[in-house]
């Protein structure tokens, strides 16, 4: 997963272990790439994820794929949007295509 900086991209790799501040920063950047917002709203917050991902009992993809079948991404996504603009959202967002 890349996540975009002001200068350089930073470049998650599963390999090397991340500290608490790099962990949230990568949380950030999920939200904003999952929901394509720039600042993330109360109500699409997952602190349940959030905390099993900080404690290190999920991975980042495990986060991801929580992200993209919350309650929230479906309802701002898939409950507005046709079948085929739903499809092409999840390849944008979730793939980064």
């Amino acid at each position: 997963y890349a996540v975009g900086g002001d200068e350089q991209p930073w470049i998650h790799n599963a390999e090397i272990s991340l500290s608490a501040s790099e962990k949230d920063v990568l949380i950030q950047a999920a939200y904003r790439q999952i929901f394509h917002e720039q600042h993330t709203l109360e109500s699409y917050r997952q602190p349940f994820l959030e905390s099993q991902f900080l404690a290190g009992q999920i991975t980042t993809q495990d986060f991801i794929g929580a992200l993209a079948t919350s309650d929230a991404f479906k309802r701002l996504n898939f409950e507005s949007n046709n079948n085929y603009r739903f499809v092409q959202i999840c390849i944008q967002r979730i793939l980064g295509l």
